[in-house]
């Protein structure tokens, strides 16, 4: 076998825009208005439920309290981290360069390529979501 195909990390970077900046900003406040919609519903229906399944069966009621607690916890970090995201997105000066996503793709080794070189050296920087260079 002289070749093989291995996955490698495609780094994705992000010159950002205004309009960049407007869409995850967007996206982040959406995902943050649903987290809150799910607490709300959480609270008014779960509560009865849980008072119902309590009486029939304390242990099983103690149980579900506390993975309903959990959850709200989950989501409540989640919404945090979201709104320290929008805050650090609104920082951030036009047309600075940072990385966006990370992901797999395939490069070709030959015998004789250096390793280190064809896996770790591949980045897409976009701007407006149109791709403006490819790297390594």
């Amino acid at each position: 076998m002289s070749s093989i195909t291995v996955q490698r990390p495609v780094v994705i970077k992000v010159i950002m825009t205004e309009s960049f900046r407007t869409q995850l900003v967007g996206e982040a406040q959406e995902t943050i208005k649903r987290i809150e919609e799910s607490l709300k519903q959480m609270e008014t229906t779960s509560r009865d439920y849980i008072k119902t399944i309590d009486l029939q069966n304390p242990q099983q009621g103690s149980i579900l309290a506390s993975q309903l607690e959990s959850e709200k916890e989950r989501l409540h970090k989640m919404r945090g981290e979201l709104e320290w995201r929008i805050k650090e997105v609104e920082g951030v000066e036009e047309g600075v360069e940072l990385p966006f996503r990370v992901f797999e793709g395939p490069v070709p080794l030959i015998v004789g390529d250096n390793f280190l070189d064809k896996v770790t050296r591949a980045e897409v920087v976009i701007k407006d979501w149109q791709v403006v260079e490819i790297r390594g």
